[in-house]
């Protein structure tokens, strides 16, 4: 299954915070207005959201908490109903951090890269059911960041790149793969409630191919 995905830059004081947001649909041409504005803020975690991911269902501590500077821009601009207020850390390395981000209707996930973060943005049932593809970021150093978010019952996931594949454990619903600089990324693949899921990995600093 292919998801649809738009880019939508935001800028911060120090870096760019990207938001991909994989959606039923995207603004038709002439659209000014990014997909998923103008939905209410979240309030509470829905209980969807719950079902689909067990870590939405621990009791939230300090460590769950976004940055300040950057939960406030990604409210500021945010889609889907994003509520900062409602994050719990699912990855959290010396560098980087991987939060699961509860939305209205859309559960939202943001992996910090300096100041800012790569963010994406998927429906309730479309995580529920698995299908949900992975995203690409790069780190500091040339090298790459595979990473996404997963339903309960996704154990692990297997990064595709060149002529080795590296299988990562799933934590918090989410996984992190960081694979060499150079490294010919292919594709993330896991066993979920659909069955077995196979994304091609598309790295958004890529030109597009010629038509």
């Amino acid at each position: 299954m292919t998801m649809l995905k738009r880019n939508i830059a935001i800028a911060l004081a120090a870096a760019a915070l990207v938001a991909v947001t994989a959606i039923a649909a995207t603004a038709q041409d002439g659209d000014s207005t990014p997909p998923g504005s103008g939905v209410p803020q979240a309030t509470t975690i829905e209980e969807a959201a719950k079902d689909a991911a067990a870590i939405l269902r621990t009791e939230r501590t300090a460590e769950d908490a976004v940055r300040t500077e950057l939960a406030e821009k990604i409210d500021e601009h945010g889609r889907f109903g994003v509520n900062t207020a409602l994050s719990r850390l699912a990855i959290g390395t010396i560098s980087n951090s991987l939060y699961l981000l509860p939305a209205t209707g859309h559960v939202c996930a943001a992996l910090t890269l300096g100041e800012g973060a790569s963010m994406s943005c998927v429906p309730t049932d479309e995580l529920a059911a698995g299908n949900v593809g992975p995203g690409m970021a790069g780190l500091p150093g040339g090298a790459i960041a595979i990473w996404g978010i997963v339903p309960d019952g996704v154990d692990s996931v297997t990064v595709a790149a060149g002529p080795h594949s590296t299988e990562v454990e799933t934590q918090g619903n989410a996984y992190l793969a960081v694979v060499p600089a150079g490294a010919a990324v292919e594709t993330a693949t896991y066993t979920g409630p659909s069955g077995r899921m196979e994304y091609a990995i598309h790295d958004p600093a890529a030109p597009e191919p010629e038509r």
